[in-house]
């Protein structure tokens, strides 16, 4: 009887063992799984994010220079500013009229593919 106990004593140890590694390969798994999920979440945004910025910098040169540009032309540094600065509220409105196909649903599909879609 005791070879018997100390041998269902070593087959639940190494029963314990063996649920310890499963808990911690799904562990890692899960952990592994988040980071996907977080890296696929955060590349577009921080890619997006950094396009924003550079190309709110190339329009703020642009619009600088096409303002100079127009000032020398136009010998009025205000109406050279004023005429950019009238291209610009052209652009917020059109921007207003269409934020929803713009935006919203480019958005909307970008998230729904992210969460449902695996590739």
């Amino acid at each position: 009887m005791s070879d018997e106990n100390q041998n269902v004593k070593k087959e639940i140890n190494n029963l314990f063992k063996d649920i310890q590694k499963y808990i911690g390969t799904n562990f890692n798994l899960a952990k592994i799984s988040a980071s996907e999920w977080i890296i696929k979440f955060l590349y577009p945004l921080i890619s997006f994010l950094i396009m924003i910025v550079l190309v709110a910098l190339f329009l703020m040169f642009i619009s600088f220079s096409g303002a100079f540009y127009l000032s020398n032309v136009l010998n009025s540094k205000t109406l050279g500013f004023a005429i950019i600065s009238l291209v610009y509220l052209v652009l917020i409105v059109i921007f207003l009229i269409f934020k929803k196909r713009i935006v919203i649903k480019p958005l909307a599909k970008f998230i729904i593919n992210m969460f449902f879609h695996k590739k």
